[in-house]
């Protein structure tokens, strides 16, 4: 009879893999070792205890190809399913290390999405079939369908009866087109959708302009500018304040501070508001986090108080 890890290295020869074994832990005197075994294939790790590696590392197995049907995986028995006593002792503790390792950080979407990108297959598509069960307790089915391949799955929600879905198509896929997509590295797959995701949420965040830092202390309102300007807008601020340093005996304060928020990519805004004996000159500079609004008797003075406060917060070091 074939042993767990002997099917597990047919099973995975077929889908162009190989499975990864590790002993990770050693414990408890030398009379009385045991050993910790890791495996990991086809995106699924567990590991188990036992008294001796060779053990170990077969119960891993078994785990691996328990894990693997459960997700759809066509397991030969006797590995389809638990037929063994309830483990025991160092075994339970390989169970619910198993157990408590979960995929639930691999998304089969994106790899789905991946491979098809990557082959030139059509983007597969998703449909939301039917929506059961009280509102305590819903159940949600999600279709995944590529040309004629369709594959259902139900869940508590719909993230994950998508998941699941995506995760049966993807399997098929893989295993009936082994030979042609050997050269589909999932973890490469995964690391592309990764940043294809990041780029959109960059680009999504544009979209959505500036938006106030929520979680900023007060003790911390005099970094606000120097931990939220990019270092190349901070340089070329600095450059012109630095050139401007000459002109505030010339009066020519405010055009300088124009220049220096168009540098920072600030919008700069003048008021004249009254007050007692004249008229009080305020300038606002936006968006900041705080806001910026600093005064002074004329416009000029008012420019003045602001390009000495953005020297100040933009060079905290320099004097």
């Amino acid at each position: 009879m074939k042993t767990a890890v002997t099917v597990l290295q047919e099973m995975m020869i077929k889908l162009g893999l190989c499975p990864e074994y590790e002993c990770i832990a050693q414990s408890g005197p030398q009379h009385l070792a045991t050993f910790e075994y890791r495996c990991s294939a086809h995106g699924h790790t567990v590991t188990a205890t036992a008294r001796s590696k060779k053990e170990a590392k077969q119960e891993a197995a078994r785990l691996l190809l328990l894990r693997l049907a459960e997700h759809g995986l066509p397991v030969p028995a006797p590995f389809c399913r638990s037929t063994a006593p309830p483990p025991t002792g160092m075994a339970a503790v390989g169970a619910v290390s198993e157990a408590a390792g979960g995929t639930a950080a691999r998304s089969y979407v994106a790899l789905l999405s991946e491979l098809c990108e990557e082959y030139r297959l059509p983007a597969p598509q998703y449909e939301l079939t039917a929506d059961t069960g009280p509102p305590h307790a819903r159940h949600f089915t999600m279709s995944a369908r590529l040309g004629l391949h369709e594959r259902r799955a139900t869940s508590t929600t719909k993230k994950s009866a998508r998941q699941l879905a995506a995760e049966q198509l993807y399997t098929y896929l893989r295993e009936n087109l082994s030979r042609l997509t050997k050269d589909f590295i999932e973890e490469e797959a995964l690391a592309r959708a990764h940043e294809r995701a990041m780029e959109r949420y960059v680009e999504r965040r544009e979209e959505l302009g500036w938006r106030p830092h929520l979680g900023q202390r007060i003790a911390d309102y005099h970094l606000g500018l120097l931990t939220h300007v990019e270092a190349g807008k901070r340089e070329a601020a600095l450059a012109v304040l630095e050139a401007a340093e000459a002109a505030e005996a010339g009066g020519e304060r405010v055009e300088a501070l124009r220049e220096v928020a168009r540098e920072l990519g600030l919008g700069l805004e003048l008021h004249q508001l009254p007050a007692e004996g004249g008229q009080l000159a305020l300038v606002s500079l936006a968006p900041t986090a705080p806001p910026l609004a600093l005064a002074g008797a004329e416009p000029e003075a008012a420019a003045a108080a602001a390009l000495r406060y953005l020297r100040r917060a933009l060079a905290p070091d320099r004097r």
